[in-house]
């Protein structure tokens, strides 16, 4: 079962792959991808794509909690696939585990225009800061609760979802896009 959101842990890992194994790598990523759904906790793995010349991809690996995450870090299975994996790289794979990457400056391929970022992020932040007070208040209205308690909530709550919910999604849904 999954926990908190502030127990979820994630292992970001970076492979500077040779241009003429992308297609071997892509492979690669979906063996790994399976290999991980069969060990507890797992979430997901988020696959950031080199842009241009680069040759790095990023892979973002999230499990439930960090005592899942080393599960799978401390295998046997992950061993055999990175071990599998070297011929294809140009250098040794850049791996960071832990539960704060997303605020981490280890990402180092293609970053978004700052004016990129604005948009994106003003795009998601203004109707959240519209409808989740308004849901709130109208749940809690009969309450009586102080505004500052309904507003540290619908504060709250509004980042939890850019957090957690939205930005990764979105993110990821307009990835072109940001690194143009």
């Amino acid at each position: 079962m999954s926990q908190g959101a502030a127990d979820q842990a994630a292992l970001l890992v970076q492979h500077a792959v040779a241009p003429a194994a992308r297609s071997q790598y892509e492979v690669w990523i979906a063996n790994v991808t399976l290999e991980c759904q069969r060990y507890a906790g797992f979430q997901g793995v988020a696959v950031m794509r080199p842009k241009g010349r680069d040759a790095t991809y990023t892979l973002l690996v999230h499990f439930d909690t960090h005592a899942q995450l080393q599960d799978w870090v401390g295998s046997e299975r992950r061993r055999e696939l990175v071990e599998a994996l070297r011929p294809l790289l140009l250098r040794d794979e850049r791996v960071r585990a832990g539960m704060g990457l997303w605020f981490s400056p280890a990402y180092t391929g293609p970053q978004a225009k700052p004016y990129k970022q604005f948009l994106l992020t003003l795009s998601a932040i203004y109707p959240l800061t519209q409808v989740v007070p308004a849901i709130l208040r109208t749940l809690t209205g009969s309450w009586g609760l102080p505004s500052a308690v309904v507003q540290l909530s619908a504060s709250a709550l509004t980042v939890w979802l850019m957090v957690y919910v939205i930005m990764p999604r979105y993110v990821k849904a307009v990835s072109g896009w940001l690194t143009r």
